[in-house]
């Protein structure tokens, strides 16, 4: 385990296959496995990630058939949640 032999601060960079799964990887914060989680993709694909993931809000998938196609697309043209969302 990484954190038996590491003193510093250990961020976590959540890179699996299905970046749906990164939201369960905060777990690993709770239970000290690691200080913090890196959110690289989705924070791309969601501009308010911090608000999905406290909501439990469905997150968008990022469309890496736009990455680094020189331009914005697939960097900041991708939708915020409504307040309507929020309305229960």
């Amino acid at each position: 385990m990484i954190r038996a032999g590491w003193s510093g601060t250990l961020i976590l960079n959540a890179a699996t296959p299905d970046p749906l799964d990164h939201p369960r990887r905060l777990d690993l914060v709770t239970e000290h496995r690691t200080d913090l989680v890196s959110f690289g993709r989705l924070f791309i694909a969601n501009p308010d990630l911090v608000t999905r993931l406290a909501t439990g809000a469905e997150l968008t998938l990022p469309d890496l058939s736009k990455a680094y196609g020189g331009d914005h697309n697939g960097y900041t043209d991708y939708p915020a949640l409504s307040d309507a969302a929020f309305v229960g």
